[in-house]
Order: structure tokens, then C-alpha cells, then sequence
């Protein structure tokens, strides 16, 4: 009995050393940890532009330049269909003309319909050549709105004016002049914050 007790002894240690040495030759791969994919961050897209930064000021000035050159043909060649397309077409009142054409009476014109009426019957008695000379262009930050002021000349008749110009789509218009030059009551407002300015304000 002894013998093969120890038979079978002999028999179980090989069979343990078998299965011990199994696990090291397992041709398997080692498990590994799965991360999940990541997609690499996308750049941060740049902040919006400030109100004001991808405007051209210098554009916009050079367009309302062009507009009142346009503007001061028309009175020379007594053109009302020129006039009636550098107006704003609409009645409110904030569209209007002011000036003292009559003979020295101050008379105002509200509304487009009523502007271009009355150019019609000063053209009647008036003629001959205009020019402005701007010494003052503000525009808002929106591009928007934009105010000028000048000196003017037309025939005989001199002085200052104030006018107001309001976008139209993607063209300037006039929407308000005053040809007293403010002597009359403040007619047209000066921009508060312009974000864009040519020339100063002469003392009033």
C-alpha cells in the first residue's frame, strides 16, 4: 500500500504542476480596459464681432458723400425725379424740409409727397447750380443713421444746413434737411454717440 500511495502522490503533484503551468502558456490576450473614444475638441469659434467692428465708416462716408454730389446736380438741372429717388419715401414726419425760401419765411415740409411738391414750386422761381460743402459727417454704430452738416450755395441763396440721412436697404437716403442751419428751432438732432465721425460741430 505504500508504494502506490505514494504512486498516487507522485501522480497528483504532476497533475497539480500540470494545471499551474497551463495558465502561463495560455495563448489568449491579456484583457485590456477599453476607454472610450474621444473626438479631438473642435477650436473654439471666435467671439462675435463687436457692434460696429465689420462696418467700413470710410465707405459709409464716401456713399453719403456721393449722395448729396447726386442731391446737388439735381437742384442745378431742376432734376425732381433725381430728388425724389435720394429721399426716403415714406409720410411720417420725420421726413421733412425746412427753410426759408419764400421770400425769408420760414415754412416747413413734412412728409416725402410733400417734399418733392414743394422742390417743384421752388424750382419754378430758382435755379442754377448747387454746391455743399460738408464739414460735418457723424454715423451711428449700426450704420444706420448718419447726420451732416454744411454750407451750401445755390444761386443767391447761402447758409448752413443740417440734414439727417436713415439707411434704405443697402442705400443712404435724405430724410430730413434743415436749410436755416437750426436758426428756426433744432429741426434736425445731432447723434448722441456717433461711432464714426468726420470734421466738429461749430459753435452754435
Amino acid at each position: 500500500m505504500r508504494p502506490k500511495a505514494i504512486c498516487y502522490l507522485m501522480v497528483m503533484l504532476l497533475i497539480i504542476g500540470m494545471v499551474a503551468c497551463g495558465g502561463d502558456d495560455d495563448d489568449s490576450e491579456p484583457a485590456t480596459t477599453e476607454t472610450e473614444t474621444t473626438t479631438p475638441s473642435q477650436p473654439a469659434e471666435p467671439p462675435a464681432a463687436a457692434a460696429g467692428a465689420e462696418i467700413d465708416f470710410a465707405a459709409e462716408e464716401k456713399a453719403i458723400r456721393d449722395l448729396y454730389a447726386v442731391y446737388a446736380t439735381a437742384h442745378g438741372d431742376k432734376d425732381v425725379d433725381t430728388l425724389e429717388e435720394v429721399w426716403l419715401k415714406s409720410e411720417d414726419k420725420s421726413v421733412f424740409t425746412a427753410w426759408t425760401f419764400w421770400a425769408g419765411t420760414f415754412e416747413r415740409n413734412d412728409g416725402w409727397k410733400a417734399v418733392t411738391a414743394a422742390w417743384e414750386g421752388i424750382f419754378r422761381l430758382r435755379g442754377g447750380a448747387m454746391t455743399v460743402d460738408i464739414t460735418y459727417i457723424a454715423i451711428d454704430s449700426r450704420g444706420k443713421d448718419a447726420v451732416l452738416r454744411g454750407e451750401y450755395a445755390w444761386g443767391n441763396q447761402r447758409g448752413d444746413l443740417i440734414s439727417a440721412l436713415e439707411k434704405d436697404g443697402d442705400d443712404w437716403k435724405i430724410r430730413a434737411i434743415d436749410y436755416t442751419g437750426g436758426k428756426h428751432g433744432k429741426q434736425v438732432k445731432d447723434l448722441n454717440a456717433p461711432a464714426h465721425t468726420f470734421g466738429e460741430i461749430a459753435e452754435e
